[in-house]
């Protein structure tokens, strides 16, 4: 499960306006996310701030939903909009889903970046060089460790000749 950024698409739509309480465990605020794997693309989902330190509070949209109703949150009218809404959005993503993998889709949507010249790249493409430069930096900062390590070492052997 991976945190992510909202996006836009038709089955995208806006997030429904439910309440972000507070962590009955640690009671800390609790969040909103959009999921960006590949399994899961699109699908919101809410967790503490603490989730994974001290704090097991995660639920995605309907079950989240459920919750606020079970705990008094969601009520009446309220409540009956907030679990048919959440419902509707989840049958149109994984109808989105099953469609997208029988069409022969290896994700759920294609997300492209515009690079300066006019080409396009994808979300995963975009990802991989940013890792590979993140790498590459590290391998810079080594080399100049390295150098300034023989640099010292000139200097020592140069002093204790003379």
């Amino acid at each position: 499960m991976s945190l992510t950024s909202s996006s836009s698409s038709a089955v995208r739509r806006r997030a429904l306006a439910l309440p972000l309480i507070r962590c009955a465990g640690c009671k800390e605020k609790v969040r909103m996310f959009v999921s960006t794997t590949e399994k899961h693309d699109g699908w919101v989902f809410y967790k503490c701030q603490n989730h994974g330190v001290s704090c097991e509070f995660w639920r995605w949209e309907l079950e989240y939903v459920q919750y606020l109703v079970e705990n008094h949150y969601l009520v009446g009218d309220a409540a009956v909009d907030a679990i048919g809404a959440a419902e509707e959005r989840r049958e149109q993503l994984l109808n989105a889903q099953e469609l997208h993998y029988m069409n022969g889709s290896t994700s759920m949507s294609k997300k492209f970046v515009k690079r300066e010249s006019g080409n396009v790249m994808t979300r995963q493409q975009a990802a991989a060089l940013m890792k590979l430069g993140r790498e590459l930096v590290m391998l810079m900062k080594i080399l100049l460790a390295v150098v300034l390590m023989l640099g010292v070492g000139a200097l020592v052997l140069y002093m204790v000749k003379n």
